[in-house]
């Protein structure tokens, strides 16, 4: 009778390490993936800032007087007035 109890709290014992083990390997999966995710978003969030950086410096290296005249409102009247 002793053997069948020490069987059974051997049992009782070894299921939940079981279920704790299995919870464990899926959270190490998850946090992997998750890894990988922050890695990916890192590197994308690096090429973005280096387009900005690009555009900011293409907008301060043009001229933009050259685009636009002068407008004086006396002088420039519209046709309809």
């Amino acid at each position: 009778m002793t053997k069948q109890k020490n069987l059974n709290d051997q049992a009782s014992f070894s299921a939940p390490i079981e279920d704790l083990q299995v919870r464990i390997a899926f959270l190490d999966d998850l946090v992997e993936q998750l890894n990988e995710q922050v890695a990916r978003q890192n590197a994308e969030l690096v090429d973005l800032k280096k387009q900005m950086q690009f555009l900011y410096q293409r907008i301060e290296s043009s001229d933009l007087s050259d685009g636009i005249a002068s407008f004086d409102p006396m002088s420039d009247r519209p046709p309809h007035y």
